[in-house]
């Protein structure tokens, strides 16, 4: 249990190698562990992940369906950052107040509800805000779904972050592959609604099993510090921002890069950010396992190698195959460093804030990414950008220490924030 200093515990003597995923995550007196305990966080985080994934493809409908420009459809999809950003500032206070379990059940409900009014915006504007409010309840779910993640992994005593995340990018797999095979059949307005009632009946089966998720104050804390992320939780949201943007390179640029400098044909092109994806989903459902056996900051600093000669074989190769190679290798790398993150962050005291903390500077990084990756494209090539990327890594490796056990107790000054 967490001290009212916010002191790590001091390790057990009789920790093994098989526990060395315990170095970010405290001691719990009476594991449950089992089907019981992940179904209900794994159905919620599916859920979510689907609901993104069923949005992906109203994306082009309602550019066809409303003629929009390519600067009003960037706005479109800046509204669903700018809404998840916004609204995962204060999911931190929500929680205090009402619990994970509370948040994830009204965010989730307006989430599903949401979706189905997307084809219905009579025009762009309209669309704008039901885009905004669609990415801030889905921000708010984001936030309460890794905080009751941190909470499972606690009372479980053991690792289910990565399996989690794992289910988000399943999630978001099916979501988008079955609403795209209604697509076959109906028209958009009814694969939404379609597609929002089996999300909502999934999510309605998880919630079920869920924890409270009730925070307790800790003693000697103002409501005003309470509200404040440590340093550490700042450090670590430095580094969701590096991965979250590192992961945006991959999807907003790989296939331009294979294609225009690499010479691929289109179809060719699209393998480069589907080998990506792929190997990240993989990677996830066994990273629980490797966490009982490596430690986090092993964990972090060994994604970071993968991800940085997965991001530098394509410009130095010169080659198509290998590029793609390049990306699988990069999606290995990330695919466990951001479940680390997370439980690192909800392993602090008041972990509702400091995950609310983490998950807004990642967002913030991914929103931040693409214009300035433009500029670098612009004004160096396109090969800049994996460069850049590349640079990103080595600064989360050179972080990976904030996921340590003893990082808590050696910076203790720094937890006032």
């Amino acid at each position: 249990m967490w001290s009212p200093s916010g002191a790590f515990p001091a390790p057990s003597s009789s920790a093994t190698r098989t526990a060395a995923w315990r170095s970010i995550l405290p001691d719990s007196a009476r594991p449950l562990t089992g089907w019981r305990v992940w179904h209900p966080t794994a159905a919620i985080f599916f859920a979510n992940g689907g609901l993104y994934g069923v949005w992906a493809t109203q994306i082009p409908l309602a550019k066809i369906r409303l003629d929009l420009d390519p600067i009003v459809l960037s706005t479109a999809l800046l509204m669903l950052g700018a809404g998840a950003v916004i609204a995962m500032t204060g999911s931190g206070w929500v929680i205090q107040r009402l619990g994970t379990a509370t948040l994830i059940r009204i965010s989730g409900l307006f989430f599903c509800a949401l979706l189905p009014l997307i084809p219905h915006a009579p025009n762009a504007a309209v669309l704008c805000a039901i885009v905004f409010l669609f990415g801030a309840s889905g921000g708010c779910m984001d936030v309460a779904m890794n905080a009751d993640a941190s909470r499972v992994e606690k009372e479980a005593g053991r690792p289910y972050m990565s399996s989690f995340h794992g289910m988000w990018s399943l999630g978001g797999f099916v979501g988008a592959g079955l609403a795209t095979l209604l697509l076959e059949w109906t028209g958009g307005s009814l694969q939404a609604l379609i597609m929002a009632v089996v999300m909502f009946v999934l999510f309605a089966w998880g919630q079920r099993g869920l924890g409270a998720g009730h925070v307790e104050r800790i003693a000697g804390t103002s409501q005003r510090h309470s509200l404040r992320p440590t340093f550490l939780a700042l450090l670590i949201g430095i580094m969701a921002a590096l991965t979250f943007s590192g992961e945006g390179v991959v999807l907003d640029w790989a296939a331009i890069f294979l294609r225009e400098h690499l010479g691929a044909d289109p179809v060719l092109a699209n393998v480069g950010y589907q080998a990506f994806a792929g190997s990240m989903a993989t990677m996830r459902f066994f990273g629980d396992a490797i966490r009982r056996h490596i430690d986090g900051v092993t964990l972090v600093r060994g994604g970071c190698l993968l991800a940085l000669v997965g991001l530098l074989l394509g410009p130095l190769s010169g080659n198509v195959y290998v590029g793609i190679l390049g990306y699988a290798l990069t999606g290995i790398g990330f695919s466990n460093i951001v479940p680390v993150l997370f439980s690192a962050a909800g392993a602090m005291p008041r972990p509702e804030v400091q995950i609310a903390a983490v998950s807004t500077m990642g967002y913030a990084g991914l929103l931040a990414a693409p214009p300035l990756l433009g500029v670098i494209a612009h004004t160096t090539s396109l090969a800049g950008i994996f460069y850049v990327a590349a640079a990103g890594t080595v600064i989360i490796a050179a972080l990976a220490w904030t996921c340590a056990q003893g990082a808590g107790t050696t910076r203790r000054a720094t937890e006032a924030g």
